[in-house]
């Protein structure tokens, strides 16, 4: 990797750990609010952000990304309280399986795959929910949300092997 990269990844690595709490809280909070409300762009349109009719129930998918997600929520809290350098060890091993599995279920979306989960026919996988711009989905925003926390703790793992050599 690039060397003239690592002195400005140390100082300033505690922003690395903040912006995985960031993305991570902001997943599970947006998450939160598509089953609880709905389309967020189409409540701000229709002027009542928190719609008192549901939102949209989470496929067997969306579960088994939320199981990945939300723990990286507290263990980077905890993490950064305690300034634990290494609390990316943790974190890594729920987001690189998270963009595998988003990467699987936006897929499924966007491409005629023959499906091998557990989805039901009530609440199929490949069913979108909101698709702005065509290509935004929640899974797909799952899967940025992942693909940034790696990014992030593999940055963070880098800069911590630096300084044990």
């Amino acid at each position: 990797m690039n060397t003239t990269l690592l002195p400005l990844l140390k100082k300033y690595q505690q922003f690395l750990w903040l912006f995985i709490f960031i993305v991570s809280l902001t997943a599970m909070l947006g998450s939160l609010y598509y089953s609880t409300f709905g389309d967020p762009v189409g409540n701000v349109m229709s002027g009542n952000f928190f719609p008192t009719e549901g939102g949209y129930e989470p496929c067997m998918l969306c579960w088994f990304a939320r199981i990945l997600m939300y723990p990286i929520v507290p263990i980077s809290a905890v993490g950064i309280f305690k300034k634990d350098t290494r609390f990316t060890d943790y974190v890594l091993p729920l987001s690189l399986p998270g963009i595998l599995l988003d990467t699987y279920h936006y897929a499924l979306q966007k491409f005629p795959i023959v499906t091998i989960s557990t989805c039901s026919a009530n609440n199929p996988c490949n069913a979108m929910e909101i698709n702005y711009l065509g290509f935004i989905t929640i899974p797909f925003l799952a899967l940025t949300a992942f693909i940034i926390i790696s990014v992030l703790a593999l940055a963070n793992t880098w800069v911590n092997s630096a300084k044990t050599k």
